[in-house]
C-alpha cells in the first residue's frame, strides 16, 4: 500500500533533468580532480597494458553485469515497471548464458543496459540536485548523486551477497574512473581547460540519465546550460511574402 502512495507522491513532483552547472567549489575540486588523475590514469595506463583486449572486455563485461541487481532495485524503486523487466531479463541472460556475466550477450540481441542509481532515485523522489562536487577516487558528482553513492555502496545486493559490499562499489567506480580517464585523454590534450571539459561531459550524461528515468529522453540540452554566458541563438525571422504580382490590364 505504502509504494503506490509514493509513487503517486512523487508524480506530483515537479523536476527539471536541465538545471544549469552550479559549482561554487570549483576551487577545492580542481585540486582534488588533479590528484585523481595523478592515480587512477598510471592504474588505467597499467592495466590497458598488462590486461590483454579480449581479456579487459570480458573483465567490463563481467563488471556492467555486478551493477544489474543495484539497477533493478532503483529501477523499482523509481516506478520504471518496463526498466525494471528489461533489467532483470538482461542479469539473467548474461548470468546463465553469457557465463556468469563475462559476455554481455543480452546487448548483442539489442537488450541494452538500463540506468538506475540512488541519486537518479532521489532526482526522480524531487530532491535537488545541489552543487557539483569532485570526491577523491570516486569523481565528479552533484551532492545529490554523491549521497545516493553512498546509499548504493551500502545496499548493493551483490555486496551483501559476497559479503564486501562497500568494497566491492569502490573497486567498480574506481575502474569506471579509471577507464573514463583513459578514454579522455585525447580530450584532455586538446582541452584548453579539461576540468570545465569534464564537469560538461558529466553534466551532459547525468542529465541524459534522469531524463531517462522520467521518460524525456529525446529532450535537447541547451548550451546556456553548460556556460552561462552562452546565449541562444535568436530564431531567425522569415523574409516577408513578396507581393503577387500585378494583373496587366485589358486593353
Amino acid at each position: 500500500m505504502a509504494v503506490p502512495l509514493l509513487f503517486a507522491a512523487c508524480a506530483s513532483v515537479p523536476r527539471d533533468a536541465s538545471l544549469p552547472i552550479e559549482d561554487p567549489y570549483e576551487g577545492t575540486n580542481r585540486p582534488i580532480m588533479k590528484a585523481n588523475q595523478e592515480i587512477l590514469r598510471p592504474a588505467a595506463v597499467v592495466v590497458d597494458a598488462a590486461i590483454p583486449g579480449p581479456v579487459h572486455e570480458r573483465l567490463r563485461d563481467f563488471n556492467s553485469n555486478l551493477k544489474e541487481p543495484r539497477i533493478f532495485v532503483n529501477n523499482v524503486l523509481q516506478g520504471r515497471v518496463e526498466a525494471a523487466a528489461h533489467t532483470s531479463a538482461r542479469f539473467v541472460m548474461n548470468s546463465v548464458f553469457g557465463v556468469a556475466g563475462l559476455w554481455d550477450i543480452a546487448s548483442r540481441e539489442g537488450l541494452q543496459q538500463e540506468s538506475g542509481d540512488f541519486g537518479q532515485t532521489l532526482f526522480v523522489w524531487g530532491v535537488p540536485a545541489g552543487p557539483y562536487v569532485v570526491r577523491p577516487w570516486l569523481g565528479p558528482a552533484t551532492t545529490r548523486d554523491a549521497a545516493g553513492a553512498v546509499v548504493d555502496m551500502f545496499t548493493d545486493p551483490v555486496g551483501y551477497a559476497i559479503g564486501s559490499r562497500v568494497w566491492l562499489s569502490v573497486g567498480q567506480s574506481g575502474l569506471d574512473a579509471a577507464e573514463k580517464l583513459g578514454q579522455l585523454k585525447q580530450a584532455e590534450d586538446a582541452s584548453i581547460d579539461f576540468y570545465s571539459f569534464v564537469r560538461s561531459a558529466y553534466y551532459q550524461q547525468r542529465r541524459a540519465e534522469l531524463r531517462q528515468a522520467i521518460g524525456q529522453e529525446n529532450v535537447v540540452d541547451s548550451p546556456a546550460l553548460d556556460d552561462p554566458d552562452a546565449t541562444e541563438p535568436a530564431p531567425s525571422t522569415p523574409p516577408p511574402p513578396s507581393p503577387p504580382p500585378a494583373k496587366k490590364k485589358k486593353k
